[in-house]
């Protein structure tokens, strides 16, 4: 019996393959018998001898390529077995190889990486009033088999609230609570483009960019904001963008992996309180101190134990004020089971130079008290 291997692909086990002898007069005969799974084939000799210096010919197969990756091989493999158990398998070839999968689209993303400015009341970017991603989704056209691809689709996926801004008549919208494809043209600057048709959903979370044209080179998508000085709203950050994209012809569609699009952060103050031990016999004094005029989100994170724990509290940096949160970040504490020593890292949204943290313990059993930093 001759048996022959696939791997890097797998048979189409509804073509029926054939096996055939170059020996001279009276060539062996083989009759296919099966494919014992997806990845191997089987043949009978049913007439005459085969030399072992004779080539056979495998045709009349079709492979399913599967999904495969950039630069995958397709091999080839082979061995006899014999009818003798004695002898059993004999005649066994190396894997060669036969294919190479190529990738035709080369797809790369230039992600987001604003800074949300909180001295600009967290409305624009302490770079301005813009960021920009970069959508390559580039077309090796020379490829083996090459498909024609004449369009693409983006979904970036992020919080865009502040899109509603451009809804509003100051903004050139209609104000009719919708963002529209016109009103997306003012807020998105794009490029590399053919001819981009901009939507977002109701909740503004996924924006949709499709084009009937695949560019050949690099796209790009800027996101523009009102800023503080036109009245804009808060941009959400910290928070990361996710995009998904594809690329297609008539009737084929080629799904490229999820990407990062990046993130947006905060300009905004981090402060760690190296030691501060939590439980029944401690007590804590935890305080952050605005001296600015822009009132932030407080989060706190404990480390502990070889775990972490992070939350966003309820109370939030007043400004102009001194805010005591030990009663939250200890609540905080004994929910999460952090008992004993832990670190504290405190991360207040507004100018990091007007915000001051400080932390002081008591240890009721000694009466001792420790201011830490």
């Amino acid at each position: 019996m001759l048996v022959v291997t696939v791997a890097g692909a797998k048979f189409d086990t509804t073509s029926t393959p054939t096996a055939v002898s170059t020996q001279g007069t009276n060539p062996a005969v083989f009759d296919f018998v099966d494919f014992s799974d997806s990845n191997t084939a089987r043949f009978r000799v049913s007439q005459n001898d085969h030399a072992k210096a004779d080539d056979i010919t495998i045709a009349g197969f079709d492979l399913l390529s599967g999904t495969p990756s950039d630069k995958q091989k397709v091999t080839f493999a082979s061995k006899a077995i014999s009818v003798n158990p004695l002898i059993g398998n004999y005649d066994t070839s190396k894997a060669v190889e036969v294919a190479q999968y190529v990738n035709q689209v080369k797809y790369t993303v230039t992600k987001l990486d604003g800074v949300v400015a909180t001295g600009k009341g967290r409305a624009e970017f302490s770079s301005g009033l813009n960021d920009t991603l970069t959508l390559a989704a580039t077309n090796d056209s020379t490829a083996v088999d090459a498909l024609t691809l004449t369009k693409e689709e983006h979904v970036i996926k992020g919080n865009f609230s502040y899109l509603a801004d451009y809804d509003l008549a100051a903004n050139g919208g209609d104000a009719d609570g919708v963002v529209e494809a016109a009103e997306l043209a003012n807020a998105l600057t794009t490029t590399g483009f053919g001819s981009p048709v901009l939507s977002v959903d109701a909740g503004l979370t996924t924006l949709t960019i499709k084009d009937a044209t695949l560019p050949a080179a690099t796209s790009t998508v800027q996101f523009n904001v009102v800023g503080q000085t036109n009245g804009g709203s808060v941009i959400t950050a910290p928070q990361s963008f996710t995009v998904d994209s594809s690329v297609a012809d008539a009737t084929t569609t080629i799904t490229l992996a999820t990407a990062s699009a990046g993130s947006w952060t905060l300009d905004g103050s981090t402060d760690d309180i190296e030691l501060m031990p939590f439980g029944s016999q401690y007590a804590q004094s935890i305080t952050v101190a605005n001296r600015g005029s822009v009132e932030g989100a407080i989060t706190v994170t404990l480390k502990a134990g070889g775990m972490t724990y992070s939350k966003e509290l309820a109370q939030a940096a007043t400004a102009n004020s001194v805010t005591d949160i030990s009663a939250e970040v200890a609540a905080f504490a004994a929910e999460s089971g952090v008992k004993g020593n832990a670190h504290v890292n405190v991360v207040v949204n507004a100018p990091s130079g007007n915000i001051g943290v400080k932390g002081v313990y008591y240890h009721k059993a000694s009466q001792d008290r420790v201011l830490t930093y």
